[in-house]
């Protein structure tokens, strides 16, 4: 049996959900008592875990689920304990801090979140994406701006917008369409914009908008990539993400041949995928070059994010 931590139970609560189910034991942190965490924090935790017989480094996963700008800080107060930290996206704030933490804990295995690299169709599209001319990636929603006002639209603390938010879920599909030739791909456009502000929005399923606060982040941001396959084909790949737009929800990818359009519906990512990650990463927790590629996809990643 596993032993995991979620630290933050926002997001953590399907983390924890998705532990239990995969039969570990699991224990949650988070410093606001409302969230009837098992902790306050991570020294309680581990005091906790010392005093009940376990000791370091028997954490088999962590799991950090907090507000961006903490992510490095916990990753780094958690990870003599762990051997496998998980950081929800974005990761860091950039790919020169990723690579300083792998430098720091070399025995510990780090992963930004790429749950979406996990799911059950991804070999039927690989195959569609390599027949492609264009390929249209979106993750589009009519009004779903993360709790408007706080740490989520304050570019000091999140590092952008949706930019940060969602483009990474969608540059990991990219890596899973072209695993082997990701980093060939060739970047010919980008840019981001703020079309909305705090007096423009309304409250949402994703949370209250805080009237007093802060909205400097941007809510919509694309990127364009080329990618030449064999000597004849080339493929253009264009991804959007918007967190607020008149037109309806559209998280989606289209694989446009030229004779055909075949279009996957994304919606939100399955449990499963969860569960396939995780069980992957503890399968390969000694398959070095399994490790040594999740950085290098999650370097790439920062650095795409980071062109935006």
């Amino acid at each position: 049996m596993t032993l995991s931590l979620v630290i933050g139970m926002n997001i953590g609560k399907l983390y924890k959900n998705v532990l239990l189910e995969l039969g570990s034991t699991v224990y949650t942190i988070d410093p606001d008592p409302n969230k009837n965490a098992n902790f306050l924090s991570i020294n309680d935790a581990i005091k906790f875990l010392i005093k009940v017989g376990y000791h370091p480094r028997q954490i088999d996963t962590v799991h950090i689920c907090t507000p961006n700008w903490t992510h490095e800080s916990i990753a780094t107060e958690i990870a003599p304990y762990s051997k496998i930290v998980f950081i929800d996206k974005p990761g860091l704030l950039n790919e020169d801090r990723l690579y300083k933490l792998h430098k720091m804990f070399t025995d510990t295995r780090f992963m930004m979140v790429k749950n979406n690299m996990w799911r059950d169709n991804i070999k039927e599209m690989q195959q569609s994406a390599n027949e492609s001319r264009s390929i249209h990636l979106n993750w589009i929603n009519s009004d779903r701006v993360p709790s408007p006002g706080t740490w989520f639209t304050t570019k000091d603390l999140a590092f952008g917008g949706v930019s940060r938010d969602l483009m990474p879920h969608l540059l990991s599909l990219v890596v899973a369409f072209f695993p082997n030739t990701y980093k060939s791909l060739d970047l010919i456009g980008n840019g981001k914009c703020r079309n909305w502000s705090l007096n423009r929005l309304t409250n949402t399923q994703y949370g209250t908008v805080k009237a007093d606060g802060i909205y400097d982040v941007d809510d919509l941001a694309w990127l364009d990539f080329s990618i030449n396959i064999g000597e004849y084909q080339t493929i253009k790949i264009r991804l959007e993400a918007n967190w607020r737009t008149i037109m309806q929800d559209d998280r989606s990818v289209t694989f446009d041949t030229g004779r055909k359009q075949d279009k996957f519906e994304l919606g939100l990512c399955p449990e499963y995928a969860y569960k396939n990650m995780i069980k992957d990463c503890i399968n390969n927790l000694y398959n070095q070059q399994f490790w040594n590629n999740q950085y290098e996809i999650d370097l790439w990643i920062h650095r795409m994010v980071n062109e935006i």
